[in-house]
């Protein structure tokens, strides 16, 4: 099964750094564990401020990973003998690709693809044969699977009251681990 990954949210955490960022502007003390959406918008932020806070974190050398996603990885890597396919919503692919090559992983860095541009990630799906997508972001969830692809959202507090009938839902890297050996052998 070609399975792909989005990075922020999933791999990267990234909403660490844009939340850092916000809150030392600011002044104020958003934790991630308080959002209730992807989208920061409703938290009366400035567009501009929002955009500094994206482009921040585009511009880190490094984002910590979630507990658990390289070892998980490096097993996908493994079991499938394919590149890694990251899927972001990021404009900036690039970021993407530096800073999960900049992940620890066990020797160097495995084969990647990393594509993406935009939230809606169905032109990408099709493009790679990929056949499920682990997601964080809800907005396209049901789309994803009307096309045929299966979907396994990873809980965040952002979505955790996602009511999108999923394949699969995670609660960090150690289900997503397990669901891959009882889905691949």
């Amino acid at each position: 099964m070609r399975i792909a990954f989005d990075v922020d949210g999933v791999v990267l955490q990234s909403i660490d750094i844009i939340l850092e960022h916000i809150n030392n502007f600011t002044g104020k003390e958003i934790p991630a564990a308080s959002l209730l959406t992807w989208d920061l918008e409703p938290l009366g932020l400035h567009p501009e401020l929002l955009k500094d806070a994206v482009n921040y974190m585009y511009s880190m050398a490094s984002i910590a990973p979630y507990d658990g996603a390289v070892d998980t990885l490096e097993r996908v890597r493994e079991i499938t003998n394919a590149p890694l396919l990251f899927i972001t919503g990021r404009s900036d692919l690039e970021s993407a690709r530096r800073q999960l090559e900049s992940l620890p992983w066990n020797g160097k860095a495995p084969e990647m693809i990393v594509t993406g541009g935009s939230r809606d990630k169905r032109v990408y799906l099709r493009e790679t044969g990929a056949e499920f997508i682990i997601e964080d972001d809800e907005l396209y969830l049901r789309d994803y699977l009307t096309e045929g692809i299966g979907v396994g959202l990873m809980i965040q507090p952002w979505n955790r009251s996602c009511k999108a009938p999923v394949t699969a839902r995670f609660n960090g890297w150690t289900e997503i681990d397990r669901w891959l050996i009882e889905n691949n052998g």
